[in-house]
């Protein structure tokens, strides 16, 4: 008689207490010998009118009467929780991502620990006051320099259209959200639809009024046209995350007047300096890109295309590429790459065949890459360009006299720039750096760095919150007019 799988439900799903649905779904996925059924609603449209009225019904209420500390009190409280190796959700992340994602465990672990850590309260308050000198603007008419009380509100409901690439990221965006006072609906996608709902289900353990302030659904894009149209027409504001095709085809939803942010397809990259290829130096440097391109296989729009190394240093561009290749294969034994599908493999055995077929008559182009598999390629270019990458640890590396050069060949990405990791010198950071910034980057960090934004970044180069947020103005006149018709005062 075989042996019975021992099963565990688990919703896929947040949802208000008072909603109802007909139909649940499962998607199953087996563990070992556990097997684990993760249930979702088939969201109908009159099911998603009920839920955003129940999120509006409960942000008046309940979330909009707290204060902007009791918020970030209750979403640290939640995060603190994931510092704990023993919480069960964190467990049932680390069994459950790697299936779901393909990342290995080693990598999630690492990364959602780091993650995590930026939503504790003192991150928050940073975080907040980058955007807000005073936070508290939120949540009563504050007084200004120039005379003025001023209190800013955000959207009562929002939208959230989560992509899939990189486990968590979906919970920024609802911590932004709430802490404006915001009641969220989230739709998630398939490639990742677990740990925004894990993170919600902390959310309601620390403060369990806060459920009816969440909702969060799994579908295919462009499965529900219905449900996607109703959600941008009736929430007040929509934030939309993927490529340009897809965050085009919500921002079709959204009607006039409605807020609308997107966050669609960037590109990033790293510089290398000479003086970070000292000979006492260079491994460190190298171990550092590697990070960056292994961490998520270049999945996050964070993640470099390529590498710019300048001449010069004791480490020549070409040995450095090489040594690159040397730690990606020696990170593929510990931070195993997600498998591929035929049609992601096919694309980099394409592109890695056209570099190798063009080295044979070309002496500034050489190709490393893992013997027999596509876990990792690095090509090597000695005449300096910019060029795309079809990702999965598929990089770039171009040599360069002088990385004041760079700007140059980032011409004609200008909308698309987003970070550059830099190793440099202090004397040569800033003149560096903004050259970056003039050229369009919005975000410059160290070199092994580059997937772990801090909070208050300016997202796309652009307000987090203040994006969010509309403004009223008390002006002196109302305010002296008032004193004046004071019945208890005399003038």
């Amino acid at each position: 008689m075989a042996e019975e799988i021992e099963t565990t439900k688990i919703n896929l799903f947040l949802a208000p207490n008072e909603s109802q649905f007909d139909q649940l779904e499962t998607w199953s996925i087996s563990v070992g010998d556990q097997r684990y059924d993760l249930q979702y609603p088939d969201l109908t449209e009159a099911e998603f009118k009920a839920t955003i009225k129940a999120l509006e019904n409960h942000q008046q209420a309940f979330l909009s009467q707290l204060s902007v500390e009791q918020i970030v009190t209750i979403i640290s409280a939640a995060a603190e929780k994931w510092t704990d190796p023993e919480y069960k959700e964190r467990q049932l992340a680390l069994k459950l991502l790697p299936v779901i994602t393909g990342y290995s465990e080693e990598t999630i672990n690492l990364e959602i620990r780091r993650y995590m850590r930026l939503f504790r309260a003192k991150e928050l308050r940073r975080f907040l006051n980058t955007e807000l000198t005073n936070p508290a603007i939120l949540d009563a008419f504050q007084p200004q320099a120039s005379g003025s009380l001023t209190k800013a509100y955000g959207p009562k409901t929002s939208f959230h259209v989560f992509s899939g690439n990189i486990p968590g990221l979906q919970v920024w965006s609802l911590v932004m959200t709430l802490l404006v006072k915001s009641a969220s609906f989230g739709k998630t996608s398939f490639a990742e639809p677990l740990f925004p709902v894990l993170f919600g289900q902390s959310l309601l353990a620390v403060e369990p009024k806060l459920a009816g302030c969440l909702a969060i659904f799994p579908w295919e894009g462009g499965s529900k046209p219905a449900v996607e149209e109703a959600a941008a027409a009736n929430t007040d504001a929509t934030i939309a995350y993927g490529s340009d095709q897809s965050v085009k085809k919500v921002q079709a939803l959204v009607p006039d007047g409605h807020l609308f942010l997107h966050y669609g397809y960037k590109i990033s990259f790293a510089l290398v300096g000479q003086e970070s290829l000292a000979t006492d130096r260079y491994q460190g440097t190298v171990n550092r890109a590697g990070a960056d391109v292994a961490i998520y296989d270049q999945q996050s729009c964070l993640s470099p295309k390529c590498i710019f190394v300048e001449r010069g240093g004791a480490l020549s561009p070409k040995d450095f590429a090489r040594a690159l290749a040397a730690d990606l294969a020696s990170k593929q034994q510990r931070w195993p790459r997600a498998e591929l599908d035929d049609q992601q493999a096919s694309a980099i055995n394409r592109l890695r065949a056209q570099f190798q077929l063009e080295a044979i008559d070309d002496d500034s182009l050489t190709v490393f890459s893992s013997p027999k598999k596509t876990d990792w390629t690095v090509v090597y270019h000695n005449q300096p360009t910019f060029t795309s990458s079809p990702l999965k640890r598929f990089i770039h590396v171009m040599a360069v006299d002088d990385l004041l050069a760079v700007p140059a060949y980032l011409k004609p990405y200008r909308q698309y720039l987003q970070t550059a990791g830099v190793a440099v010198a202090p004397k040569r950071l800033l003149p560096i750096t903004d050259a970056l910034g003039q050229a369009g980057l919005c975000r410059i960090t160290a070199l092994g760095e580059m997937t772990r934004a801090r909070p208050g970044w300016h997202h796309d180069g652009h307000f987090n919150l203040l994006d969010l947020l509309r403004f009223t103005d008390i002006e002196p006149s109302a305010e002296g007019l008032a004193e004046h018709l004071d019945t208890d005062v005399e003038w």
